[in-house]
């Protein structure tokens, strides 16, 4: 079992696969939402509500996903993972009935909640499968859960819009995709219960609210806590910004190739270079990567041209297709047993949250008289910031302080 034994461990078990594909049909049924506030326009819902609807959901996930991270345990995992499947789906089947502002600001928090449940009750799960020693393996695999989805369903949805005309169709055609999941959830069942049995007690109850901020505080998983908020923040600036930054270009054509690009060469890496991320140290590596980032983004107003913009997107892809399982492997090599899917899952609200601030702040600095230019130099000194905080974290792991 994944903590009884001693013997090195297998990264494609079984249960580790079962939940990839788990966690693969949960962000499945969130990717076709690309085109939301579009969907919203022909709705005729007034353009001041369009913005804050789309908004609701990860809002949802924010403001929850702390609670809910502290709540799910390996213990009750499975039972929150086959609950929030079924709501999800019924969310999805709902858009087609629900054309009102009040309910579909109802309906949009509901489906936050149901996502952000089954994700954390994925990953409670999933670290328990994942060998240290194969850490960044093994998030790397995790984050294909995502990736792929947001890679194919634009392309696959826009079919499909073609031939049925409403996006709430599509949104409830994508629901019979908790079938599969919810088909996984039952055949993986008695091996997670058997897995369970065999934990410590500490890792199958709820920690108490002391327990959980002593583990905050230790030096290690807060490094790593504000690494992950930060470099989600310098990535949240590249999707919301790149594309009116390329317009302003005069490459607004070339939009798709810069994501298409990135995201081949992210779930490239973290498929096929995961054991070396795991050999070599990781603190270091993600040192070099961020320094890698801030040079990427103190060149990036420079682009002006098709083949600079292939570039560009080249080189964000190595350094986020790297520096995401690293910092997720290393959250994980640093947490005690117990805290390993509470942190892991705190690694996703930091994510939340810099998908939440990003907007906010740098919409102000553009909305203020500053420049793209400006935008990416703060992105670039707060990569120096990740790389100085990841030097940090090598030299107090190389001196053993904390174990």
């Amino acid at each position: 079992m994944a903590d009884s034994s001693d013997r090195p461990l297998p990264l494609y078990s079984i249960e580790f696969i079962f939940l990839i594909f788990i966690l693969f049909f949960g962000f499945c049924n969130m990717s076709v939402f690309y085109s939301f506030y579009s969907y919203l326009e022909s709705l005729e819902i007034a353009a001041e509500w369009r913005g804050i609807i789309v908004g609701l959901e990860p809002m949802s996930a924010f403001f929850l996903r702390p609670v809910v991270s502290v709540f799910i345990h390996a213990g009750n995992a499975l039972q929150f993972l086959r609950i929030s499947m079924i709501l999800l789906a019924g969310c999805l089947c709902a858009y087609m009935p629900t054309v009102s502002l009040p309910g579909l600001i109802l309906l949009r928090i509901c489906h936050g909640a149901a996502f952000v449940t089954l994700i954390s009750a994925g990953v409670a799960l999933l670290v328990h499968f994942i060998p240290r020693e194969k850490s960044a393996q093994g998030f790397g695999i995790m984050s294909l859960s995502s990736l792929v989805p947001y890679a194919v369903a634009p392309m696959l949805t826009e079919i499909a819009i073609g031939h049925f005309q409403n996006e709430a169709i599509i949104y409830a055609m994508v629901s019979i995709l908790a079938v599969p999941g919810i088909i996984l959830i039952s055949a993986v069942g008695s091996r997670i219960r058997n897995m369970v049995a065999h934990l410590d007690a500490a890792s199958t109850i709820r920690p108490s609210m002391a327990d959980v901020w002593r583990n905050i505080r230790q030096a290690p998983v807060a490094l790593v806590l504000m690494m992950n908020l930060l470099v989600f923040f310098v990535y949240a600036t590249v999707f919301y910004f790149i594309k009116t930054f390329v317009v302003e270009q005069g490459l607004g054509g070339n939009v798709g190739m810069f994501f298409a690009v990135s995201m081949a060469v992210m779930i490239v890496l973290r498929t096929g270079l995961g054991r070396l991320m795991d050999a070599v140290s990781k603190s270091g590596a993600l040192a070099g990567l961020a320094f890698f980032l801030a040079f990427f983004y103190a060149l990036l107003p420079r682009i002006d041209s098709f083949s600079k913009l292939v570039i560009a997107a080249f080189g964000y892809g190595v350094a986020m297709g790297c520096m995401l399982p690293l910092l997720n492997a290393l959250m994980f090599e640093n947490s005690p047993k117990q805290f390993q899917g509470i942190n892991g899952n705190l690694m996703f609200f930091m994510m939340d949250a810099g998908f939440f601030i990003c907007p906010m702040l740098m919409g102000n600095v553009l909305s203020l008289g500053g420049g793209y230019t400006l935008l990416f130099t703060i992105c670039a000194v707060i990569s120096l910031v990740v790389v100085m905080l990841a030097v940090f974290l090598f030299l107090q792991r190389s001196n053993r302080i904390y174990e």
